[in-house]
């Protein structure tokens, strides 16, 4: 059963040996949950699984527009493709999914409660230094107005971030994650997104109403198979991973170029995101694919999003 990283301080040591030693806990508990998030285009950032499903928080800034290309590292050595869920490029704010299992995750905290002169801590891949410890203290809570009926709270701190630490955790004395830095407002200050503003977000998103179950990453074509297209085409979306559980249901495996869903292109991930949106489960889908060489239309069958998970 997969528990939350939210550490244990107790201790028998004098005072500061037991701040210190409680610190370096947390800290270890919560390495696990910390992702580091990289693509094709823009290096790299931050991420925080979410949930043991595999969903992870980071930065939409992070993230490239076609949502292609997103690799996810964890401490234990694993890469992981990751698929973009939602967005909220206003609250700079990006949900993403790998799929896998059981993951050690951090837990969400109350940021309402958080008071200044309060201890914070980023764990992050500052310049691409992996894993990286910043302390610091709360110093205010400031507001961002987007429009004249909109505005945005976010966490002032002195916590030292830089870039790479975009999208991970601002983390309380207990390991609560209390925000997502954010890096994007200016200042001498640092700047993270409340964590209530992420769970209220969260809330809000409407579920995916389909999914193939498979991870793709954007792949140059083979002149081999350009030439037996019948318009120019020089990347497809190769498929990485497959949800196991779901496998045997779908006639798609891992070496699969996928290049066209219902007779359009997939230039990205976010156009078979968009294809399925008018879809629903148990529809059935044709699939223009490369599969060792040769050129096939498959049908494949959307699944319910809770097969991934």
């Amino acid at each position: 059963m997969t528990q939350s990283t939210t550490p244990s301080t107790q201790s028998s040591y004098p005072l500061p040996d037991v701040f210190s030693s409680a610190l370096t806990e947390m800290f270890n508990q919560a390495r696990p949950a910390i992702v580091q998030v990289r693509n094709e285009q823009r290096g790299g950032g931050t991420g925080i699984v979410w949930r043991p499903d595999g969903q992870i928080i980071t930065n939409n800034h992070v993230v490239p527009k076609d949502g292609a290309g997103i690799q996810v590292h964890f401490v234990d050595g694993r890469t992981l493709p990751a698929q973009v869920l939602h967005r909220q490029p206003e609250f700079d704010l990006a949900l993403l999914k790998v799929d896998a299992d059981e993951l050690p995750f951090l837990q969400a905290g109350n940021s309402a409660k958080l008071r200044v002169g309060e201890w914070v801590f980023a764990i992050g891949h500052p310049w691409g230094q992996r894993w990286t410890v910043t302390a610091g203290i709360m110093s205010s809570m400031s507001t961002r107005q987007i429009d004249e009926d909109i505005s945005i709270p976010y966490i002032k701190s002195d916590v030292l971030l830089a870039p790479g630490n975009s999208g991970g955790p601002l983390l309380n004395a207990d390991g609560h994650v209390v925000g997502v830095n954010a890096m994007i407002f200016g200042g001498d200050l640092s700047v993270s997104i409340p964590s209530n503003v992420v769970s209220e977000w969260l809330t809000s998103l409407p579920e995916a109403r389909g999914i193939l179950g498979v991870g793709l990453q954007r792949t140059d074509l083979p002149q081999s198979i350009q030439s037996q297209l019948p318009a120019r085409r020089e990347q497809g979306q190769l498929v990485v991973s497959v949800v196991e559980r779901v496998a045997a249901q779908q006639e798609i495996f891992l070496g699969d170029l996928l290049l066209d869903i219902e007779g359009l292109p997939i230039d990205s991930a976010a156009t078979l995101r968009q294809q399925l949106a008018n879809k629903v489960p148990g529809d059935s889908i044709s699939l223009n694919i490369v599969r060792g060489g040769i050129l096939k239309t498959i049908t494949a069958t959307v699944l319910p999003i809770s097969s991934a998970s």
